[in-house]
C-alpha cells in the first residue's frame, strides 16, 4: 500500500506541477506582417462544412487546422473592427482608447429596434411562472436555475436593453465595442459572502474588509469592466458566472461590485448566471452578443492565470484543457475568435462569436453556433 500511495502521490504532484506551469507558460502569437487569407484572417476555408458544424461536425468538417482554433489577427483587417485599449502599466487603469475604425462601432443602424425586441424576450422569461422543456430561451438562462435567480437575471437584462435602446438617438455616442465583459472566479469561501442573497436591483450591501477579501480577484475583474464603462469602451457591461463552487451567483456578485463600487448604472449591466467554466463564459457571452445583433465585445480579466489561459497557447493545450479543446469536446463547435487588445496589461481581449468574422456580414461572416436554445435542463 505504501508503494501504491507513493506512486499516486508522485502522479498527483506531477499533474499539479503541469497545471501550475500553465500560469507561467503561455504564448501570444506574433502579428503577421501581412493580412491572412485563411481562418486566422477571419475567412472560412473552402472545404468548411457549415451545415454540420453546429451539430458536432466542426472539428471534422475541414482539413484546415487553423479553422479548429480561435486564433485570429484582426489588427490588419478592417472587418475585424479591432480597437486597442491602453492602460497605465503601474496603476492598471485605462489611459486612452483608440477610435473605432470607419464602419465599426456600436450602436449601428437598426440596433435600437433589435434591442427593444430582445428586451421583450427577457421580459417574457421573467413573466413565465416556470419554463417547460423545449421553450426557447436565451442561452445564458437555459441551465437549471432557482426560479428567483432566472427571474432576476431576465428582469435585469430586459431593463438594461430597454433602457439603453431608448437612449439611442441620431448623433449619439458610438463605442468601439458593444459590451465590456468579465467572468467570475468562484471558490467555497464564497459561502461566507454577504452577497449570496443579493439580486440585481436590490440596494447595495456595505462590505467590510473581511467580506471584500473573500471575493478575491473578482474585485479586480469587476473594477476593470467599470473602468472600461467609464472610459467609453462600451455602452454596456456583462458579468458571467453561476453558483458553481458555492451558493453565491458569481454574475450577481460581479454586478454588485460593478454597480456599488464601480458606479456602473444598474440598467447598463447584463447578467449570465449559468456559466460554469471559462469556455461556458465565452459561449454565453457570445450568445448575448449574437442575439443583440452585435459583433464585438471587450473581455477583461485579472493579471493572473485566466489572462494567460485566454492567449493563443498555454500549457493547457498540451493536456487537452484549452478553451477551444473543451468547447469542441463538450459541444462540438468553436466559440468564435479572440485576440489581446490591451496594451500596458495583458488582460483585455477583442472577442467575437463569429469565427469567420471577415466574411460578408450578410452571409458566412455572421455564422455562429451560439444563441437562443430550447430549454433542456
Amino acid at each position: 500500500m505504501r508503494r501504491k500511495s507513493s506512486r499516486l502521490a508522485s502522479i498527483s504532484m506531477a499533474l499539479i506541477a503541469v497545471i501550475a506551469g500553465a500560469a507561467s507558460c503561455w504564448e501570444r502569437e506574433p502579428l503577421p506582417l501581412y493580412p491572412q487569407l485563411g481562418p486566422s484572417g477571419g475567412y472560412a476555408p473552402d472545404d468548411f462544412d457549415f451545415e454540420a458544424a453546429c451539430s458536432g461536425g466542426w472539428e471534422y468538417g475541414t482539413n484546415d487546422a487553423d479553422a479548429r482554433k480561435h486564433t485570429s489577427f484582426p489588427e490588419r483587417v478592417p472587418e475585424g473592427c479591432y480597437t486597442q485599449v491602453h492602460y497605465d502599466p503601474v496603476s492598471k487603469k485605462i489611459t486612452s482608447v483608440s477610435a473605432p475604425s470607419e464602419g465599426c462601432g456600436f450602436p449601428h443602424a437598426g440596433a435600437k429596434e433589435r434591442l427593444l425586441a430582445r428586451a421583450a424576450v427577457y421580459e417574457a422569461v421573467a413573466r413565465a411562472p416556470s419554463l417547460r422543456r423545449g421553450d426557447r430561451v436565451p442561452m445564458e438562462l437555459a441551465c437549471e436555475l432557482p426560479a428567483d435567480v432566472r427571474r432576476a437575471a431576465a428582469q435585469a437584462n430586459a431593463l438594461t436593453l430597454r433602457s439603453y435602446a431608448e437612449s439611442i438617438h441620431e448623433g449619439g455616442d458610438i463605442y468601439p465595442y458593444a459590451v465590456a465583459g468579465t467572468f467570475g472566479f468562484g471558490e467555497p469561501a464564497h459561502n461566507g459572502s454577504e452577497l449570496r442573497a443579493w439580486r440585481p436591483g436590490a440596494p447595495c450591501v456595505g462590505l467590510s474588509a473581511e467580506q471584500r477579501e473573500i471575493l478575491n480577484i473578482n474585485l479586480i475583474r469587476a473594477g476593470r469592466i467599470a473602468d472600461a464603462y467609464a472610459s467609453h469602451v462600451a455602452p454596456l457591461v456583462s458579468v458571467s458566472g453561476g453558483a458553481v463552487h458555492a451558493d453565491l451567483v458569481e454574475a450577481f456578485m460581479l454586478g454588485h461590485l460593478a454597480h456599488c463600487e464601480g458606479k456602473v448604472p444598474q440598467d447598463r449591466i447584463l447578467y449570465d448566471p449559468c456559466a460554469d467554466h471559462t469556455h461556458t463564459n465565452f459561449r454565453n457571452t457570445g450568445a448575448i452578443l449574437k442575439e443583440m445583433d452585435a459583433r464585438f465585445a471587450y473581455l477583461v480579466t485579472d493579471d493572473f492565470l485566466q489572462s494567460k489561459y485566454m492567449q493563443e497557447w498555454t500549457t493547457f493545450d498540451a493536456i487537452g484543457g484549452s478553451i477551444d479543446q473543451r468547447a469542441l469536446r463538450d459541444w462540438g463547435y468553436l466559440l468564435g475568435a479572440w485576440r489581446q487588445a490591451s496594451s500596458g496589461i495583458d488582460a483585455g481581449f477583442w472577442f467575437t462569436p463569429y469565427r469567420f468574422w471577415a466574411e460578408p456580414r450578410e452571409g458566412r461572416g455572421s455564422f455562429a453556433c451560439v444563441g437562443d436554445v430550447p430549454y433542456d435542463p
